[in-house]
């Protein structure tokens, strides 16, 4: 995902296990989740497994 939007969002991946004050941050109760943010804020998310077409299509939607 990092190289298909290269150029036009930053891709992060965060292990909830080693970061759970983030996950409790962001209300992470299930993996994987995808969180859009736009200015510093949460303007989406997604959850659950997704096929790379779906992903795309979801952040094409958003931005």
């Amino acid at each position: 995902m990092a190289e298909l939007l290269a150029g036009k969002a930053a891709v992060v991946q965060v292990n909830t296990q080693e970061s759970p004050t983030l996950a409790g941050r962001f209300g992470v109760s299930g993996i994987p989740v995808v969180y859009l943010f736009r200015n510093g804020r949460v303007v989406d998310q997604l959850a659950g497994a997704q096929t790379v077409e779906a992903v795309l299509a979801w952040f094409k939607r958003q931005s």
